[in-house]
């Protein structure tokens, strides 16, 4: 057991714990991406005064100056056609009462808002992490049409401290949807790897083998693998 002591607060972390958060990548699995306390803007007058640390040692915390709700806000970097799968809040209060939260928020281009997460606030019992389940929710990031961002706010406790460590936003990758007609006439709708085919045609990795087939069943040389490979990964030289 790893004892981690914040704000003064003791509180134990298992190796087992800390082992099942390691991440997997790709599609089969999930993605983690942090946003640091650091990264949250204040968006209300009243937390102007916010900053990152209490002035201790060793700490990392968004806290809040003056009185009353501070909100904060913080912007989601999570690639197009992902697909969101969990919102984790990491925070730190001793008040008692629960003055932190944080809640993902979806909005169009306009910045009008769609659709937003089940609100997790802090019990006020110590430093914590807890989870809420985006997946009911069926958000698949479209980053050309759509904002999406988590809101925090942390009222502000006197003596009890309150802080927001910040958050961490699971993700799975897809494989785009395959159309309604084939790309390639020995790739019908029907083939075992036409999803996965009609992907790559549709991000320009391949072109097929010519005399528009795309030849599933043919060897792949080095040099078309380093085409493949080059193109979905964007490669450059310099």
């Amino acid at each position: 057991m790893k004892s981690l002591a914040i704000f003064g607060l003791a509180f134990g972390v298992s190796a087992a714990t800390l082992a099942q958060e390691v991440p997997d990548y790709g599609t089969a699995h999930v993605t983690y991406v942090q946003i640091p306390g650091g990264a949250f803007v204040a968006q209300n007058s009243n937390s102007v005064l916010a900053v990152l640390n209490n002035g201790l040692s060793g700490q990392a915390l968004r806290v809040v100056g003056g009185s009353g709700i501070q909100y904060f806000t913080a912007p989601v970097q999570v690639p197009s056609g992902a697909l969101l799968k969990s919102l984790r809040l990491d925070e730190c209060d001793n008040s008692g009462i629960g003055n932190v939260a944080a809640t993902l928020v979806v909005a169009d281009a306009l910045g009008n808002v769609q659709t937003t997460s089940a609100t997790m606030t802090s019990d006020g019992s110590g430093c914590d992490s807890m989870t809420t389940d985006l997946t009911g929710l069926a958000l698949t990031v479209d980053n050309n049409a759509k904002h999406y961002y988590v809101v925090a706010s942390l009222t502000n406790a006197g003596a009890p401290l309150v802080g927001l460590a910040g958050v961490v936003v699971g993700y799975q990758l897809q494989v785009s949807p395959a159309p309604g007609a084939a790309t390639f006439g020995d790739v019908p709708a029907s083939h075992p790897f036409f999803q996965f085919v009609e992907a790559l045609a549709a991000s320009g990795i391949t072109g097929g083998c010519g005399n528009g087939n795309y030849c599933p069943d043919n060897p792949v040389t080095r040099g078309q693998m380093a085409v493949f490979l080059a193109k979905a990964l964007g490669l450059q030289f310099e």
